[in-house]
């Protein structure tokens, strides 16, 4: 088979300056929509542009953390993966008994400054620990136990913890980018696909008795009624035909479309800005999609390799099914348009994700060694024993 040449250093600079005007362009456009979305409910519940400045105050933060996180170096990564993975399901143990509720799930933590969903941060770091996975045990991810069990256990009880706030749809999204994570890093497609299909059997059925807004959410999709979200927002975007009535302009900043801000702001685009206005989010979307590609294949360890692409699949796999959403193509679910959206977690989280998919493209030569970590160290004295080298080789 012919392999795919590497990017050279010249090329990967270029890519990453698409990606990150890819990224600035559509958080200023996030900022201009949040706007136009929320200036008339907000005027009218007497915090004028309340909405705005918070959704300002957090694309700061968001930039500081891409800042920050361009300059961690790949070792750092390994060595912060487990951590990181225990920080998570301690806190997604601490919002089902701290958490605030809303909307009947109990996700969020208050931080005072802002609200920290902790299932953000969980995808994160399910894709560090399954990566550090996955690199160490590169030569037996064909077998089931170490190219699926373990990561499925890895990725499965924070998946299961988010599953019982209950958030059915980020369970899903959290295992299924686990999934496609793992098949990067060698794991066998049939024995993925069978693990995937047995646990997503099971949480379906479990979820449609046990929840009443799972079932609610599948049948309004299968047979949206007028009034429902799905079809307000197909309502107000067919009302932007091509050029859109103009920012501002729209009834989806009336309360019109529900979440307008949030969830369904690609309703207020394509209304506002019409088709070429949406167009343009697929289109920068399309180049961060490109050039990411192009810098993955610069990367010369399997560790950033494996590492990039759950990065850039979150963020892409985000992207796709929140259009899916909006445009009625999948069901309802509460995820954020990335980089535009007013979710504050989210645009954190995927903002600090790009800085350190680009950190590993400043440094493709890098080979952090995989191995000294607890957990790995572990899985030596028993039956998942690896005798794969502590320092990684070059890929081929």
């Amino acid at each position: 088979m012919r392999q795919l040449p590497y990017t050279s250093p010249d090329q990967m600079a270029s890519s990453a300056r698409w990606m990150v005007a890819a990224m600035i362009a559509l958080m200023a456009m996030g900022v201009v929509m949040v706007a136009a979305a929320s200036a008339t409910p907000e005027a009218l519940a007497g915090r004028p542009l309340g909405l705005l400045r918070n959704h300002t105050v957090r694309v700061g933060l968001a930039l500081v953390a891409f800042l920050l996180a361009l300059r961690v170096r790949p070792r750092w990564l390994v060595a912060a993966a487990w951590p990181a993975w225990i920080v998570s399901i301690v806190l997604l143990v601490a919002v089902m008994f701290v958490g605030d509720s809303a909307k009947g799930s109990q996700r969020w933590l208050d931080l005072g400054i802002m609200s920290f969903q902790p299932s953000e941060l969980a995808r994160l770091s399910v894709i560090l620990a399954i990566a550090a996975w996955a690199a160490r045990n590169r030569d037996h991810m064909g077998r089931f136990s170490i190219g699926v069990a373990v990561p499925f256990a890895l990725a499965g009880l924070p998946a299961l913890l988010v599953f019982l706030e209950p958030d059915f749809g980020s369970s899903v999204y959290l295992l299924f980018v686990a999934v496609l994570v793992l098949w990067v890093g060698g794991a066998r497609p049939t024995h993925l696909a069978g693990a995937f299909f047995a646990v997503m059997v099971s949480a379906s059925i479990y979820g449609w008795n046990r929840f009443a807004h799972v079932a609610g959410r599948v049948e309004g999709f299968t047979d949206p009624a007028p009034g429902s979200q799905v079809w307000q927002g197909l309502t107000a975007m067919g009302s932007g035909h091509w050029t859109g009535v103009g920012i501002g302009r729209g009834l989806g900043g009336w309360g019109y479309v529900p979440e307008a801000e949030n969830d369904f702001i690609l309703a207020v685009i394509g209304e506002e800005l019409g088709l070429l206005g949406t167009l343009g989010v697929l289109t920068l979307y399309g180049l961060f999609l490109w050039h990411g590609l192009k810098l993955l294949l610069g990367l010369r360890s399997r560790f950033a390799l494996v590492v990039g692409m759950g990065l850039m699949f979150q963020i892409i796999v985000q992207a796709l099914l929140n259009i899916a959403v909006v445009t009625a193509m999948a069901p309802p679910k509460g995820l954020p348009l990335p980089f535009v959206s007013a979710g504050g977690t989210s645009l954190l989280v995927l903002t600090a994700s790009t800085g350190l998919l680009l950190g590993l493209a400043r440094r493709p030569e890098e080979d952090p060694e995989v191995g000294t970590d607890w957990l790995s160290a572990l899985m030596q004295r028993g039956r998942f024993r690896s005798r794969v080298s502590p320092q990684l080789g070059k890929l081929p």
